[in-house]
């Protein structure tokens, strides 16, 4: 099978022809990759060879593709069916950069008419991320996609809302009933109103004038606070120090999973977002926590309520495309970065 591989850590991405063709488990699909996007956790991964279980090991986490064949117990989809998705990390046959991977069936989406293929590949990983988020760690209701809730008074801080997750934890922090803040820089100010939201501050102003604007809009109604980039450990404890005397639990969410936070101030509960057991066999309620939520952003896609992120298409159709934009993406591009890996 043809696709991109890393034979060891921090060795280079190379095309090759000898990687092994996934074998289905009953609850699987295999899917012929058509799209797929570049993720920060894809140089990780390379770099360290954290949530890699063994080599060599092939990138890219964020698919959308083609259902080729189904395993024995699958019935919620049929061969020929378009999916997309976040397939797991690390594991053999969860690398989108080749010829075939597998989906698990529950936490695979099926591709609308209204979303196209290059855009599917842009929604897994970001809004699986910020539905863990806020749903599993703000404590915050799952919406009825058939009736959504009104608009409360509530707010949520979103930060790093200029990018992928941070862009999804918009949309679906306005979907689930709040109002947002989104910490941004002066560049993504359009793109975070465009996704929802209803205030932004620029992370670049100092530090005090960023958490007296948060404090001036919010007016004690800021109770929950997610990190997208992992970054704002120290900005998030400085809030949360203001805000400890205001009523209600408070809470906070990180894409951090592995820093140690400490008491934190207003005894804030915390959160470690931690999405890349996804797909794994030991992963039991992770997925069945996502195969939950799933269904819900599958019925918010399908009514066009939950939007792509926006992206930039690299390279031309072929593996070696992934590679090209991988290098795109770790030069800081502001939109998401896709490849065509295989015509349909």
């Amino acid at each position: 099978m043809k696709g991109v591989k890393v034979d060891q850590i921090n060795d280079n991405y190379q095309v090759a022809t000898d990687l092994k063709k996934p074998i289905l488990d009953s609850n699987q699909l295999l899917v012929k990759p058509i799209f797929g996007a570049v993720n920060p956790v894809d140089e990780l991964m390379r770099k360290t060879g954290l949530l890699v279980t063994s080599w060599p090991w092939t990138p890219c986490c964020d698919v959308a593709g083609v259902i080729v064949e189904i395993g024995s117990e699958v019935t919620k989809f049929k061969v020929g069916d378009r999916v997309f998705g976040c397939q797991g990390v690390g594991f053999p046959g969860s690398g989108g950069a080749a010829e075939y991977c597998v989906f698990r069936e529950d936490i695979a989406f099926k591709k609308p008419d209204n979303v196209s293929f290059a855009e599917a590949a842009t929604i897994g990983v970001g809004c699986q991320t910020a539905a863990l988020g806020l749903w599993s760690g703000l404590n915050i209701a799952l919406p009825d996609p058939q009736n959504l809730p009104a608009l409360s008074d509530e707010w949520v801080l979103v930060l790093g809302g200029g990018g992928s997750v941070g862009g999804y934890a918009v949309q679906l922090s306005k979907l689930s009933g709040y109002k947002v803040i989104a910490s941004v820089s002066a560049r993504s100010v359009g793109a975070a109103v465009a996704q929802g939201a209803d205030e932004t501050i620029d992370y670049k102003t100092p530090v005090d004038e960023q958490v007296a604007k948060i404090k001036e809009i919010t007016k004690g109604k800021l109770h929950r606070i997610i990190d997208t980039t992992s970054f704002n450990a120290d900005f998030v404890k400085k809030v949360l120090e203001e805000i400890k005397d205001d009523a209600g639990e408070k809470y906070f969410a990180s894409v951090n999973d592995w820093e140690d936070f400490g008491p934190l101030p207003g005894d804030a509960k915390f959160y470690p977002i931690s999405l890349g057991p996804l797909g794994r066999p030991e992963a039991r309620e992770l997925n069945e926590v996502l195969s939950k939520f799933t269904t819900i952003i599958q019925a918010l896609v399908d009514a066009g309520k939950v939007t792509p992120s926006e992206y930039s298409l690299v390279g031309g159709i072929g593996f070696e495309g992934f590679i090209e934009a991988v290098k795109v993406q770790s030069s800081g591009s502001a939109k998401k970065v896709v490849a065509q890996l295989q015509e349909e």
